[in-house]
Parts: structure tokens; C-alpha cells; sequence
């Protein structure tokens, strides 16, 4: 049985930050991620979006903040694809089992984020047969030049039109609603066809690609019809929360915990896995938790 000082569960940039901090101090720890890639919601939602609160990394995009973090870290000391089977918590230790083995922690900590997550879809038919349907993108300069439908109307949709809008001069942006739920100033002055309030009402497949698609106005229910190249959607991801036994909270999602973020004897809780009052859900006040928490556990271990 492998034996470790810290594990950490979650490996985006709160577990990552830990790890960073746990590696500087020499402790024996291992950090374990149930996805394929480490960095979880800013790098597979937004990658380039810029990240300006964080104050260990220059203001930069998301994608960035990520690689910068995964830098520091001895890649020995973290296992991807490893979701955790079950997790008990003994008076000596907290036991972490897999398919293939289980292993024993001094202490853990908890930074998995809203837990697994899978994409929100638009509920159409032939939905899932579109390979240019994306829920998610990294890599913006395949978008150059061609049509894009994106649905959506949160912070990360307008984010994606406006840094979109620069290398394509078709662009749809279409929200069921009248009003933006995210800042609207992010499209100011962009060059975009805007559809309010429309929703997705039907899309024409073709050799496993949508070459069209039509939208609702939910006021008077006229359609349109979009050509399009590629759509991206963007409504948001149904989480599958992992939290194990911990308490939690009945306002909302995350673990209770005490001042230093101790949600029991041996486990800490950060990022948005953590609930508190009139908390803030970015990458900064997360790290403020980690620091909190690695300080109390330099002086336990």
C-alpha cells in the first residue's frame, strides 16, 4: 500500500496550487485527477479567457495560469484518470480506494471543483451525431473565417464571441432570453448577428456534421434558419458532485468546514467545493484557502 503525508483530490487549479505549495515545502503528497487532463474547468470551458486575479501569475489567459502551475509540479507526484472509488476516514489515516489499489493518506484535501461534469446539451435531434457541435474549445484559430452559431448567454458565451469575433466576421450569438446573464460589456463593440430572445429549434445532419441550424423567437415563434460551419454551446455543465461523506450545506453546493478550512478530522476542503458565506467562485480566493490550509497542515504533519 502506497503511503502519503497529503493526497489531493482535484486537479484543476486549486488542487494544483496545493500541489505546488505541499512540493515547495517537501512534503510527501500525491495528487490525483479523475479526468484526462489537469486544469479542470478553466482549461477544458475557457482557456482563453484572461485570468486578472490572480496575484502568484501575471494577468493572463486561463490556459496560461494552468501550464504555470503544472511547471512547478514533479509529474511523478500526480496520476490523471483516476477517479476514486471509495474514501474512508480512519483514526490513522484516510484511505483512498481505486480499481486497482488503495492507498493511505496522513491528510487530505479536497479541490474537486463542483465534481465530474458533463456538457448541457441543446436537446435537438441528430445532436449527438454533429462532430462540429462543440461544448467546449481550446483552440480558437480553427474557427477563422468560418460561420459560428454560439448559444449561450453566461460570462463564458460572451468571452467566446468576443475573442471569436476577431478572426471571423460570422458570428451568431443567440440567448433565449432579452437580457445577458453574463457582463455585456465583454461584446461591446463587436462585430456580431445577435438573436434575442431565441432559443435552438432544430438542425439539419449531414455525413455527421450539422450544416444548419434553426432557431426559435420565443416571443412571437417566427424561425430562422443559420448556416452554419461549426456551433458551440454553451449552457453550462450538469455537475455530479464528489464530495464523499462530507457535511454540506442547505444553501446551495459545497462541504462545511471550520476557519481552517477542516470539513473533519483529517480532510480540507478548497475551491468550489467549499461552502461559505457570501463566498466568491474564482481562482484567487481559492488559493487563499489553500494557503490557510497548507499552513495548518505544515503544523500537524
Amino acid at each position: 500500500m502506497r503511503n502519503y503525508q497529503v493526497a489531493v483530490i482535484g486537479g484543476g487549479p486549486i488542487g494544483l496550487y496545493a500541489a505546488s505549495l505541499l512540493e515547495k515545502e517537501h512534503v510527501v503528497y500525491h495528487l490525483f485527477e479523475a479526468e484526462e487532463n489537469y486544469g479542470g474547468q478553466p482549461l477544458s470551458l475557457y482557456p482563453e479567457k484572461e485570468v486578472v486575479d490572480v496575484s502568484c501569475f501575471p494577468a493572463g489567459p486561463s490556459k496560461k495560469i494552468i501550464e504555470g502551475l503544472l511547471s512547478r509540479l514533479d509529474e511523478s507526484n500526480l496520476s490523471n484518470l483516476s477517479p476514486i472509488k471509495s474514501l474512508e476516514e480512519k483514526d490513522d489515516g484516510v484511505y483512498l480506494s481505486f480499481n486497482d489499489e488503495t492507498i493511505k493518506a496522513d491528510y487530505l484535501i479536497l479541490a474537486t471543483g463542483l465534481g465530474f461534469h458533463k456538457p448541457r446539451t441543446m436537446g435537438l435531434e441528430n445532436e449527438e451525431k454533429c462532430s462540429n457541435i462543440l461544448y467546449s474549445i481550446k483552440d480558437f484559430s480553427i474557427l477563422k473565417g468560418k460561420r459560428v452559431a454560439i448559444f449561450g448567454g453566461g460570462d463564458s458565451a460572451l468571452d467566446w464571441a468576443k475573442e471569436i469575433s476577431k478572426i471571423s466576421d460570422h458570428v451568431s450569438l443567440i440567448h433565449r432570453r432579452t437580457e445577458w446573464r453574463g457582463n455585456p460589456d465583454t461584446i461591446k463593440g463587436c462585430k456580431l448577428d445577435i438573436y434575442l430572445p431565441y432559443i435552438p429549434y432544430s438542425l439539419t445532419e449531414k455525413d455527421g456534421f450539422c450544416k444548419e441550424i434553426t432557431i426559435k423567437n420565443v416571443t412571437d415563434e417566427t424561425l430562422k434558419n443559420l448556416d452554419v460551419d461549426y456551433v458551440l454551446v454553451n449552457y453550462g455543465q450538469v455537475p455530479s458532485p464528489s464530495t464523499f461523506f462530507l457535511k454540506l450545506t442547505d444553501k446551495g453546493f459545497g462541504v462545511l468546514a471550520d476557519e481552517r478550512h477542516l470539513a473533519s478530522k483529517r480532510i480540507y476542503a478548497a475551491g468550489d467545493c467549499l461552502y461559505y458565506e457570501n463566498k466568491k467562485k474564482r481562482i484567487e480566493p481559492g488559493f487563499e484557502e489553500v494557503d490557510v490550509i497548507v499552513s495548518d497542515l505544515l503544523k500537524r504533519l
